[in-house]
């Protein structure tokens, strides 16, 4: 049996990982990653996590209840806490604009269904999650690349696009993945003022959102049009938020934030998915959030700061004048346009053959085929020592190349 032959058109479009198939290599120990961007496993809340599901072991209905079938739009407590976190009924945000989802991934999957058809115009930035692209490219759309630049998307090239005929714009404002960039507030409003000109839909993806070390990052998208003086009806972003980033990735806990009209059809094509998202997970998720959530990222930022000062001191320190990096105030990703005709592929293989050392090639995260003289570093998960050990090193195959 020839399965290629079987597979139907948008199996065919779907590109593999080079992210998920590099952590298969980063099974070897001796190996110094800066490639998964994961976060570090000795910061999750498992204390928290135990004394949750302890206390709700005590009501043995409650309990029972945790595992049984639920609701697809989400456990109800959850999503009003979402809903208010999202402004509430002062922003004309309540639990029927919001649907739980099996992570972020899961609200892109259900979002690319529901709105995009082979053909259809979508712009990204470039460059962009490369999560999102395997996603999106399901459904076979022409991309409208939009460039960046240290203040993220550049309003004059997202016009071009939407007058290119865009039907949605996908964007992650803050502390971007793989950039590290965060989009200006100025932009922003320039940004929305031109959706709304256009009529083109906005996903905006806020996963590295609470994630800030030098100071919070300007109102959302989804914010700034809630503040604006559109009508609920009238309103064109759409809002993804996770606690994979803030909490703990194996909860799978994410959410949609939206017009009525639209979670109404996403809970339809959810249930036809995997009907709902698990009821224990979601319960411990809330609890979560509505506890411990705003003392335990103060420790993550705290972390993770001290992590990217690292590494920026260590780049500072190693790198040639001829490689450029962002420096974000945010996320975990430091984002490197290496020398023109430097491939970041060829540079990976010498790495992981020379020094033992992993990051991605920047191509991947380019919906055009640009960025082959590109790659991301992710520090979530490295030691400062470690940092300034394996930036030395990379900066060492970079000179000799």
């Amino acid at each position: 049996m020839d399965w290629a032959k079987s597979f139907s058109m948008d199996a065919a479009a779907v590109r593999g990982s080079e992210i998920r198939e590099l952590l298969k290599v980063l099974a070897d120990p001796q190996i110094l990653s800066f490639a998964g961007g994961i976060p570090d496993p000795a910061l999750f809340p498992l204390e928290e996590c135990t004394a949750i599901q302890s206390r709700l072991q005590q009501d043995e209905k409650a309990f029972r209840a945790s595992f049984q079938y639920s609701q697809t739009e989400g456990y109800t407590p959850l999503r009003s806490w979402i809903a208010d976190q999202a402004g509430g009924e002062a922003s004309g945000i309540g639990t029927a604009n919001t649907l739980v989802t099996n992570g972020a991934q899961q609200s892109l999957s259900l979002l690319a269904k529901a709105l995009i058809n082979p053909g259809d115009r979508l712009s990204v930035a470039n460059p962009t999650y490369l999560g999102a692209l395997q996603v999106f490219g399901s459904r076979r759309p022409d991309y409208l690349t939009v460039a960046t630049d240290q203040n993220g998307l550049i309003p004059e090239a997202v016009e071009e696009a939407f007058k290119a005929g865009a039907k949605i714009l996908y964007t992650i404002p803050d502390f971007q993945n793989p950039g590290g960039f965060t989009l200006s507030e100025e932009r922003r409003h320039e940004i929305l003022a031109l959706a709304h000109e256009y009529s083109v839909i906005v996903i905006e993806d806020t996963a590295y959102s609470a994630l800030y070390f030098d100071a919070p990052p300007p109102p959302s998208l989804f914010q700034l049009e809630c503040q604006g003086d559109w009508g609920a009806e009238d309103r064109l972003v759409v809002q993804l938020g996770t606690f994979s980033k803030t909490l703990m990735p194996a909860l799978r806990v994410g959410w949609t934030l939206a017009p009525v009209a639209l979670i109404e059809k996403l809970v339809i094509l959810k249930q036809a998915d995997d009907l709902h998202t698990s009821t224990m997970n979601q319960i411990v998720g809330h609890e979560l959030a509505s506890t411990i959530l705003a003392q335990h990222m103060s420790g993550l930022r705290h972390a993770y700061g001290q992590r990217r000062d690292a590494m920026m001191a260590a780049l500072d320190q190693w790198m040639p004048d001829t490689v450029r990096y962002t420096r974000p105030g945010g996320g975990m990703f430091v984002w490197l346009e290496l020398p023109e005709g430097l491939s970041g592929v060829e540079l990976l293989k010498r790495a992981l053959n020379e020094e033992k050392l992993a990051f991605v090639p920047g191509g991947a995260f380019h919906a055009d085929g640009s960025g082959a003289n590109t790659i991301r570093l992710c520090f979530s998960t490295c030691s400062a020592a470690q940092i300034d050990d394996g930036i030395r090193r990379l900066a060492g195959l970079i000179k000799a190349a």
